[in-house]
């Protein structure tokens, strides 16, 4: 009783000294005593007597109304101010979901996370001003979604990153919501996955059960070209020291891990290159599992250079014809802009455009490496130059040295799509008239064929005959895998588009109506035209995202450009040939009603001309799209030569009317392995499309994966354990008495 006694009269001294205006010490020096003797505390300190500590705000994570300030029974709106200057809210709160404002004082509808101490995610520590987060969050605001593990985040086996960190690493991909910098994630390393990087990835192989006596396996096959616009071949270093110049392979595993390779010397030999690669350590290249061939060539024309030898209806025994043109998009000024006449291009940057490109010759090396100790999907390796700092380690003299990396059909794979084996037929391919088609079939094998095609729009309601089947159109051919009937399970296959023109009846020697006609002059590839292959067709379907999109690219380009330049005749409604699924407020309303199907970020597609198939490449690449951007518009239509007059068709106004050219952009993962500029008319024609293949789970077969698809993976070792019957590291050997 007689402390309880001396407290109170302690309290009523200090409500006296404050009464008789001495507040100053009550304050603890943390805030300002008024003449109303009232503590006025100093910026992030609160309470009467300024004695404790406000905490850092951040984006509330969750907002939460703060409930009924004022106990008047009812919440009042989100505009209504209930507590105004106060220490905590200089600007006031309210009881609902406040009305949050812009930069310029304008309210913004539909918004969330406002600012709110720790975040909404903690706990404020008064006596130390510091947040106490709630599992699961951190910072000095609980501001973060802490990444799996934290303190010891991702298992130590990645680094902890945030949302957008994660996305602009996947080629340049940007991610700008409210949660960007607050989200985190773990990127782990190579080897390691699981959302905190703590299990262990296994040996990837190839399925035993999936090889039949003509199935094969798609192996990367890329072909290096170091090249120089010089009259002879001379690479040297930076001091210009004759046959000195160095390059390098930068070589990506299937788990996408690179690894440079030891300098390799200008105009190497394949045993040169492949010892480079092999030297990689961790056996990442299996030694004696790695073809190379390499041809050189010497100041040569573009109409006589030729990397391989193979045939090509438009340019005989040049089917890899590199020409050498001014590249229709690192330009300077538009004035270079005009239609290719061969189907493949090496361009040349930073030409002048009025320089005769007919007259330009070329010296060096390419190199074809096939990696058949690397099975599944690679990505692209690169040629790198910059081996001493900033300085290039591979220059010419008196030229410019131009790098190239693309594939031609070859490349890897894990997933097989064209999985359904046309039983019972088998055919030769043939070139009449500049036409390729199928051909070596009887009557019965194309009634086969037909019914193994099926259908090719995702409308079987329109098929047709008691095949069941399309014919194929400009805007939904067929795809089909080429393999041949007597080779090595190495080789791969090769892609070709097809359609029937049932008004053919004498090309393919069958005496049965119509003819199955490619729309890629697929040539063998070992110059023997009466090779027979076995034929793979898919229930996937590849289709035309839109006719009136030009595709735009120069050759061994991950960059390709689409474009509509018959804008000008659509009734005055500009599409400019956007073929991407994302909606932008600068998207005409029109955008749709000229795209069929949409492509969106790792979609697959290739890209075709219907109407002048002589001029697409041989052998067909399947794309991923890696990226689908947009740019701001580069030209108007006066800008460029011709275009002004679209098809004798005057623009409205020249000076104004954009172009739309490098505007919408498609990164690939693969290099094009031929180019083609862009083509100006009101309907123009032998143009390149895009086609977008949808691939079909019932025709797909994943042939490389862990542990080959026959073990299963420990992932606290990272060591496979194989079924009965499979043996190996990655269980890829069949083996009787395996247990």
């Amino acid at each position: 009783m007689f402390q309880s006694f001396i407290a109170t009269v302690a309290l009523l001294a200090t409500l006296v000294s404050v009464a008789n205006g001495e507040c100053a010490n009550a304050c603890n020096g943390h805030g300002k005593c008024t003449s109303y003797d009232m503590c006025i505390c100093n910026r992030n300190w609160q309470a009467s007597d300024c004695s404790e500590r406000i905490c850092q705000f951040g984006l509330a994570h969750v907002d939460t109304p703060k409930g009924d300030l004022d106990m008047s029974g009812s919440l009042s709106g989100p505009n209504h101010l209930v507590v105004d200057n106060a220490f905590a809210y200089p600007y006031g709160t309210t009881e609902q979901f406040p009305a949050m404002e812009d930069t310029d004082l304008r309210v913004t509808d539909n918004s969330a996370h406002y600012y709110m101490e720790c975040s909404n995610k903690g706990k404020c520590d008064r006596s130390t001003g510091e947040c106490v987060c709630y599992d699961g969050y951190d910072g000095v605001a609980c501001q973060r979604a802490s990444c799996p593990g934290y303190p010891s985040s991702c298992s130590g086996h990645g680094v902890c990153k945030s949302k957008a960190q994660l996305a602009s690493s996947d080629d340049f991909n940007l991610y700008r919501l409210w949660d960007k910098d607050s989200t985190m994630g773990c990127e782990c390393d190579v080897g390691y996955s699981g959302a905190d990087c703590s299990e262990q990835t296994c040996k990837n192989g190839i399925d035993p059960l999936y090889l039949d006596d003509s199935a094969t396996i798609k192996f990367s096959t890329f072909d290096f070209a170091t090249l120089t616009t010089a009259a002879t071949i001379d690479f040297t270093d930076g001091a210009l020291q004759a046959g000195t110049g160095h390059w390098a392979i930068r070589f990506f595993d299937v788990y996408g891990e690179d690894w440079l390779t030891p300098p390799i010397a200008a105009g190497a030999s394949c045993s040169d290159v492949v010892a480079a690669l092999e030297s990689l350590p961790n056996n990442v290249i299996s030694p004696g599992n790695t073809y190379c061939s390499v041809t050189s060539k010497a100041n040569r024309a573009e109409n006589t250079w030729k990397t391989y030898d193979a045939q090509h209806p438009l340019a005989a025994a040049k089917p890899y014809l590199i020409t050498y043109n001014l590249s229709i998009w690192e330009a300077d000024t538009p004035t270079s802009l005009g239609e290719l006449s061969q189907y493949t291009a090496i361009q040349a940057e930073g030409s002048s455009a009025s320089a005769n490109k007919a007259t330009t010759k070329l010296s060096g090396y390419i190199y074809r490496l096939k990696f058949y100790g690397n099975p599944g999907a690679l990505k692209q390796p690169q040629i790198e130059l910059y081996l001493d700092g900033k300085r290039p380690s591979l220059v010419s003299p008196g030229g410019k040295v131009i790098t190239k990396v693309w594939t031609d059909g070859q490349q890897g794979e894990s997933n097989d799509y064209f999985a359904d084996h046309c039983d019972k037929v088998t055919v030769t391919v043939s070139t009449t008239a500049g036409v390729t088609y199928l051909a070596g079939m009887t009557g019965a094998e194309k009634a086969l064929l037909k019914a193994c095609l099926g259908d090719s729009d995702f409308d079987s309601g329109n098929n047709v005959g008691v095949y069941n089947w399309d014919v194929g159109s400009a805007q939904y051919p067929h795809l089909i895998k080429l393999v041949r009937t007597v080779s090595l399970y190495t080789d791969g296959g090769y892609y070709a588009a097809l359609w029937f023109d049932s008004s053919v009846s004498t090309l393919d020697g069958s005496n049965t109506a119509g003819t199955f006609k490619l729309l890629n002059p697929f040539t063998p590839p070992d110059h023997v035209a009466t090779d027979v292959y076995e034929v793979y067709t898919t229930k996937g379907t590849l289709a035309l995202t839109s006719n009136l999109s030009q595709a735009v690219f120069s050759f061994a380009s991950n960059n390709i450009f689409v474009t509509n330049t018959s804008f000008e005749n659509l009734a005055n409604v500009e599409y400019d040939g956007d073929i991407s699924c994302e909606v932008s407020r600068d998207d005409t309303p029109y955008k749709f009603q000229y795209v069929s199907h949409c492509l969106n970020k790792s979609d697959i597609f290739t890209l075709l001309n219907w109407d002048a198939p002589a001029y697409n490449p041989p052998f067909l690449n399947l794309y991923t799209a890696t990226r689908v951007g947009r740019n701001p518009f580069q030209y108007t239509v006066g800008q460029v030569p011709l275009i002004s007059t679209i098809g004798g068709v005057a623009s409205t106004n020249p000076s104004t009317d954009d172009l739309h050219y490098q505007t919408h952009l498609i990164r690939t993962d693969l290099s094009t392995n031929w180019g083609h500029a862009l083509k100006y008319s009101v309907t123009p024609t032998g143009t390149f499309r895009v086609y977008k293949f949808f691939p079909a789970v019932a025709s797909t077969y994943n042939y490389v994966g862990e542990c080959s698809n026959r073990g299963l993976c420990a992932r606290d070792t990272g060591i496979c354990t194989c079924f009965p019957g499979y043996t190996n590291d990655d269980c890829s050997v069949q083996n009787s008495i395996a247990l």
